[in-house]
């Protein structure tokens, strides 16, 4: 993923945990948008959503899994996330969440 973003020209972090994001989100340094998969160990995506969405408002937060089938959508809707796409993903399916990430932005 880190790859495909350089390659369309976005710079990515990436860390290991959800504890490290909601780390990095305290700092200094400020986001566009979030890519997180929902499940994780110690905290799942729901969660974390929930805690970055506290901590910025305004952060634009996708989910990205391999397991969507094991949540219901209305829950996922419920927990703050601007879109939900399902793994794998391909380079268009990625501009195409940037596109939205982007625009919602601006509004």
């Amino acid at each position: 993923m880190k790859q495909m973003l350089k390659k369309i020209g976005y710079m990515a972090v990436t860390v290991d945990s959800a504890e490290e994001a909601e780390y990095i989100l305290r700092g200094e340094e400020s986001f566009l948008m979030i890519i997180t998969d929902l499940k994780m160990p110690w905290l799942d995506g729901l969660s974390f959503c929930k805690k970055a969405k506290i901590i910025d408002p305004n952060l634009k937060i996708f989910a990205l899994s391999g397991f969507l089938y094991d949540f219901e959508m209305n829950e996922l809707e419920d927990a703050g996330f601007d879109g939900i796409y399902e793994k794998p993903i391909n380079k268009a399916q990625l501009v195409e969440m940037l596109n939205v990430g982007i625009e919602k932005s601006k509004t």
